[in-house]
């Protein structure tokens, strides 16, 4: 037999080690696995560790209740001073209808300016009101695509016939596009869209802010951190808001007050806004009150399917400045159960004199669309809800 050199001896001494200590630890592991199954099936037969464990529990989940429930006691809110108007309700739910259809008017034609009284759902309830401003911002759009030379120009998701009639650019960019064919193009453009609009009348002014129309603000949404006045310069708050919020809203304050220079502080102002615009809206008013003292007594805040905004201290410094606010919400809308009153280290509540109705079509989309609430409030379905329902 060959003699195994020491290095060969080394190396075989070195394998039946490696083998031996997966054995090892093969068995560590079944020996381990025995142990936990042992002591699984000795807690559960013993009925007086399975009856602490059931009420640890339910214990936990009575205490989280508990301490919801405290926090919605102990907020204290400044009642409004003025009633709920039915009519002026009704006119600003259309108006967040006619607010969308501005937006996607907007986006698709260029040469729009913004004025609701060529939308679709414009009417002869708005015809003794003046459009008297609009309120633009940002919007980042961005696609990288490879074009096609025909019969399609593609970008993104939307196709664009080269030689439909509707589109008068076609031509204009049909050798471009030849030209380009086969290669990747990068398009990236920053564009302002709209984001609301004002009226006035002999009564009293509006101010819409529209709703959630993006992916991107959903996201906003549904993004449920907070901040504090320090992280955000725009505007002026007390407590702790929505930071998906309080980001959008400060792209937006400036064109937002100066779409109010117009307005005589003779007569009362209807901020208002549904979903995304909800939030908005609620800002908005705070920030008019604190930087348009002539308009502030004159507010009255009306938002729709309106998501939580801030802490107690916010919600409490908001309600001292603008009382006559008033929450109209859908109870089987999953929206204004949003974000949860206790979420990680953050807390958040509802402002407002709660007002709702019950619309369930058992489909999370439209029970929350401007539509279900604009029928609701058209056939006056809409009363004070209690404490219970309105959390």
């Amino acid at each position: 037999m060959a003699k195994l050199t020491r290095r060969q001896l080394l190396l075989t001494g070195l394998g039946v080690g490696v083998v031996v200590s997966g054995i090892d630890e093969l068995r560590r592991r079944r020996a381990l696995h025995a142990e936990q199954a042992t002591l699984t099936d000795l807690l559960l037969g013993n009925q007086e560790y399975v009856d602490a464990a059931v009420n640890t529990a339910i214990a936990g989940d009575t205490e989280a209740t508990a301490a919801t429930n405290r926090i919605l006691a102990n907020l204290k809110l400044k009642p409004p001073s003025e009633p709920y108007n039915r009519e002026v309700s009704k006119t600003l739910i259309q108006c967040s209808r006619l607010a969308t259809e501005q937006y996607l008017t907007g986006k698709f034609d260029l040469s729009f300016d913004g004025s609701i009284q060529a939308l679709p759902s414009y009417d002869d309830r708005l015809q003794n009101y003046e459009q008297v401003a609009v309120i633009k911002g940002p919007e980042e759009i961005g696609a990288t695509n490879t074009v096609a030379v025909s019969p399609e120009l593609t970008v993104g998701d939307m196709a664009i016939a080269l030689d439909d009639p509707l589109h008068e650019s076609a031509n204009q960019v049909k050798d471009l596009v030849r030209q380009l064919a086969g290669q990747t193009v990068a398009i990236q453009w920053s564009f302002p869209v709209y984001w609301g609009f004002v009226l006035t009348s002999p009564r009293h002014h509006i101010l819409v802010l529209r709703g959630t129309q993006r992916t991107y603000e959903w996201l906003q949404t549904v993004r449920a951190q907070q901040v504090t006045k320090r992280k955000v310069s725009e505007f002026d708050f007390a407590g702790a808001i929505h930071h998906g919020f309080a980001n959008i809203y400060a792209k937006l304050s400036q064109a937002t007050l100066a779409a109010l220079e117009s307005l005589t502080p003779d007569r009362p102002l209807f901020v208002s806004g549904h979903s995304l615009g909800a939030p908005l809206s609620t800002l908005a008013a705070l920030d008019i009150a604190q930087r348009v003292p002539a308009l502030a007594d004159q507010l009255r805040l009306y938002t729709y399917a309106g998501p939580r905004v801030g802490n107690p201290e916010f919600a409490e410094a908001h309600s001292q400045l603008i009382p006559n606010s008033y929450r109209i919400a859908n109870l089987a809308d999953l929206v204004p159960l949003l974000p949860p009153v206790k979420i990680s280290d953050s807390v958040y509540v509802h402002l407002g004199e709660p007002w709702g109705f019950t619309a369930s079509t058992g489909d999370i989309g439209s029970q929350h669309y401007v539509s279900a609430y604009r029928a609701a409030i058209d056939a006056e379905q809409e009363k004070v809800v209690g404490e219970a329902d309105a959390t």
